[in-house]
């Protein structure tokens, strides 16, 4: 079996220990869904570093602070490929006036949870962001 390793990365930003969370939507058309960042992992490279590749590629954002780990891996088998997708937080300090998004996604948004929890498209996308939510003490 072939397995595939994954980042899905919620972007957040605090205002007076509120969290808004950062979606992407699919440039799919009607079959586009509301998601968080996400990409592969390249051969070698570590967690951290595809993090803040991948927030960089799909958004422009950059940041310093620390990356949180969910520690929630969620796998998923399509057929003899096993894709594991690792789960992080992205804090950053401000919410730009805009981002540069890759082609992939279309427009942007940001959400407190109760907003951003059922738009997200996917069950694991909605795990993650209210396993980050609860991290944060927001629940």
């Amino acid at each position: 079996m072939h397995v595939l390793h994954r980042v899905r990365v919620f972007v957040y930003h605090l205002n007076q220990g509120t969290p808004s969370y950062l979606l992407l939507h699919s440039a799919q058309g009607i079959e586009g869904l509301w998601r968080p960042v996400n990409g592969n992992i390249d051969y070698s490279e570590q967690f951290e570093t595809a993090v803040r590749r991948e927030v960089l590629e799909d958004t422009g954002l950059t940041s310093r602070s620390a990356i949180l780990d969910l520690e929630l891996p969620l796998r998923q088998i399509f057929g003899d490929q096993e894709v594991v997708h690792w789960n992080y937080g992205f804090r950053v300090d401000s919410i730009p006036s805009e981002l540069h998004l890759d082609r992939r996604f279309d427009c942007h948004r940001w959400a407190l949870y109760g907003d951003a929890f059922p738009d997200f498209g996917l069950e694991g996308d909605r795990t993650g962001v209210t396993r980050l939510h609860t991290k944060l003490g927001a629940a």
